[in-house]
């Protein structure tokens, strides 16, 4: 079963780190104990919780939801913190939505998660309609620049997206900062220097 996490904020505080959580878990407000009710009966694995609320004590937070079994696991946080910083830490602990799969993908199961056809392959890889048909079909590939770019992006989309649908929509969707541009469309052309800024502007919290 997927892991599932929580995380607890004070309503208006700090809210870029609010968007970098959302990227890991379902972010509440929370404005007394009453609040934790609701949380507690849904037994998340993972409750990140900002050790700075004022208008709620952390050890109260704490034991209440100790009283769920099993407890979870709790992840104290500075509201402070810049959002960089946050994302970084909540990489280390290999929490929700950062990799979904291995290393290292086959062709064919990056053409099925990108969801284009050979023939847009063909063209970001720079290669023949051929040439992709018969790596698809289990020749190996040469070791392009292309080709290491691609995975690259892949490996990027990956830790910075939940599923394999949202890769898909980010791929497909015009992007404001990409100048209204779609992704698909500017690895097409190979420009993939600007699509792997994108995703790291993303996963850095510059914006959400």
């Amino acid at each position: 079963m997927p892991v599932r996490a929580v995380a607890l904020k004070e309503e208006g505080t700090h809210p870029p780190s609010e968007g970098v959580l959302a990227r890991f878990a379902e972010v509440r407000s929370v404005r007394s104990l009453k609040d934790l009710e609701k949380v507690k009966e849904e037994r998340p694995d993972i409750v990140l919780m900002d050790v700075r609320m004022p208008q709620v004590d952390g050890k109260e937070v704490v034991e209440v939801l100790r009283q769920t079994r099993p407890a979870p696991v709790l992840v104290l946080f500075d509201s402070k913190m810049q959002p960089a910083t946050l994302l970084k830490h909540l990489n280390s602990l290999g929490t929700p939505k950062t990799t979904r799969h291995g290393r290292s993908r086959s062709l064919s199961q990056v053409v099925r998660l990108l969801g284009v056809s050979q023939e847009v392959l063909s063209r970001i890889l720079n290669v023949s309609a051929r040439t992709a048909h018969r790596w698809l079909k289990g020749t190996r590939p040469r070791r392009t620049r292309e080709l290491e770019r691609l995975l690259e992006i892949v490996a990027l989309l990956e830790q910075t997206l939940p599923n394999d649908e949202a890769i898909r929509s980010y791929l497909c969707h015009t992007n404001p900062a990409l100048q209204g541009e779609k992704p698909i469309d500017l690895l097409i052309r190979r420009e993939f220097d600007r699509v792997s800024a994108d995703l790291r502007a993303v996963q850095e919290g510059v914006y959400i």
